[in-house]
């Protein structure tokens, strides 16, 4: 048991050491901001019925008052020698008296059977962000099984009176889960590392992540077939091969969400991100259909372009307002795609490019806008000329309009490119009439022609007026 002791005490000092010099540099930061960043050090006694948990938090600036939230179950709740303790119910205040506390608490052991996880097991501190954590797990129930963690491993050794587990990474959170059964760890990639009945083996590119892997925690995967399903903060259990398969996607989205920053209600664009940058299945269909719209419109050299606007929007405020200016800038024109589909439960909405100058008739803006077609200004031919007081029956769907107003007759034979005015037939030549996203439009030339309307184009705006004869 001495020797158990020894073992445990060094490991003690030597992590702490370790953190204390990893995370020296951040002192001098939390002292001058209001969010604390320490590094924290927790040990795990397990006995048979309950576990005893033994926190200490390091690098806080001194006489400081800090408080603090208990897992739900926590009893017998002390405080390191020195510092005052307040508790009341799974809450407390603590005014420590150095530059580290420790909180000691008891919790219930969890019902053994094959598995258990402990997630949400250590104590919680407000404007603390904890960048550093170590774990040690002092099994003395020497049931066997294997102690699996988030947080990389970095020892594992059974010894005649106790199973000794530590762990340790870059993170606050610190999820644990025990099997009874040993399993293989195979490690599939720097921040993939997989837990298996038998050796899971990578191809070349099913694990290979278009990014530095440096810029993304590590994920740790447990696979067994009666295991329940479950994401923690970096550890995942699944029941198959199938399900490890999607956790390389989970993990890119977590890339996007984590360097590109989304307002709450549009997070879900992260999937745009992600399928359009990295050759990923995105975690909303929606997006893959938006990028099928967009890639559908845009030139060769366009769609470079527009790669290379989302690849610069990396840590940046991203939104779908963002998003529209980028892809009109792009165009050269302006889209409220992005605005128009930032519902992420909602059908995807046409993909339309227009002339975002307002267009004034009779000085009152138009609720329409035109839309250039290689270099030619196409009008609205239903919105414009209700604007322009006419009345306008389909006659035969997509193929006839009757147009009226006053002593003025126009019937457009859509598919034959001519229109009757007046019982005067007009041949228009092959590109007058476009279809442009299920809307028809007229080039500037016949518009005029046809209406005897100028179209004046101004820079700031386009003025629709009667020529004067």
């Amino acid at each position: 048991m001495k020797k158990v002791l020894i073992i445990s005490l060094l490991l003690f000092i030597v992590s702490g050491v370790l953190l204390t010099v990893q995370w020296i540099g951040y002192e001098k930061i939390s002292k001058a901001s209001e969010t604390i960043i320490s590094a924290q050090e927790i040990e795990l006694d397990v006995k048979k019925d309950h576990l005893i948990v033994s926190q200490t938090i390091r690098l806080l600036p001194e006489n400081e008052k800090m408080v603090f939230k208990l897992p739900a179950d926590a009893d017998e709740v002390s405080c390191s020698k020195g510092d005052v303790c307040e508790i009341g119910g799974q809450a407390g205040t603590v005014d420590i008296s150095g530059e580290s506390l420790t909180i000691h608490y008891r919790l219930p052991a969890p019902h053994i059977d094959a598995s258990f996880t402990l997630n949400n097991w250590y104590a919680s501190f407000s404007d603390v962000n904890i960048s550093a954590t170590t774990v040690m797990v002092i099994d003395h129930t020497k049931q066997g099984g294997e102690w699996i963690s988030s947080l990389e491993q970095t020892a594992a050794k059974q010894m005649s009176l106790i199973d000794f587990y530590s762990f340790q990474g870059n993170s606050g959170q610190a999820p644990l889960y025990w099997q009874k059964s040993p399993l293989i760890k195979s490690v599939l990639s720097p921040i993939l590392t997989v837990y298996n009945v038998e050796s899971v083996q990578s191809t070349a590119s099913s694990f290979d992540f278009p990014f530095d892997e440096d810029e993304i925690a590590p994920q740790t995967v447990v696979i067994l077939p009666d295991v329940r399903p479950v994401e923690l903060s970096g550890l995942t259990l699944v029941q198959s091969m199938d399900g490890l398969k999607t956790i390389r996607n989970q993990i890119i989205h977590n890339y996007a969400l984590q360097h590109f920053i989304f307002q709450e209600s549009e997070k879900w664009l992260a999937s745009f991100i992600v399928v359009s940058l990295y050759d990923s299945q995105p975690v909303f269909s929606k997006a893959a259909v938006m990028k099928e719209k967009i890639t559908a419109q845009l030139t060769e050299t366009e769609q470079a372009e527009w790669l290379e606007e989302l690849v610069g929007l990396k840590g940046k405020e991203v939104s779908a307002q963002k998003l529209d200016d980028l892809l009109g800038s792009v165009k050269g024109e302006e889209t409220q795609f992005f605005t128009n589909n930032k519902k992420r439960d909602t059908a995807v909405l046409p993909l339309i490019f227009f002339d975002g100058r307002p267009v004034i008739i009779e000085g009152k803006e138009a609720a329409f806008h035109m839309k250039k077609k290689e270099g030619v200004l196409y009008v609205p031919l239903k919105e414009a000329a209700e604007s322009l007081g006419f009345t306008i029956q389909e006659l035969s769907i997509g193929q006839e309009w009757l147009m009226q107003k006053e002593f003025e007759t126009y019937r457009f034979y859509i598919n034959e490119n001519r229109v009757l005015f007046n019982k005067h037939n007009y041949v228009l030549y092959d590109t007058a009439l476009q279809n442009i996203n299920g809307t028809m439009h007229v080039d500037k030339i016949w518009f005029q022609k046809i209406f005897l309307i100028e179209v004046q184009e101004m820079a700031e705006k386009i003025n629709l007026q009667p020529y004067k004869l």
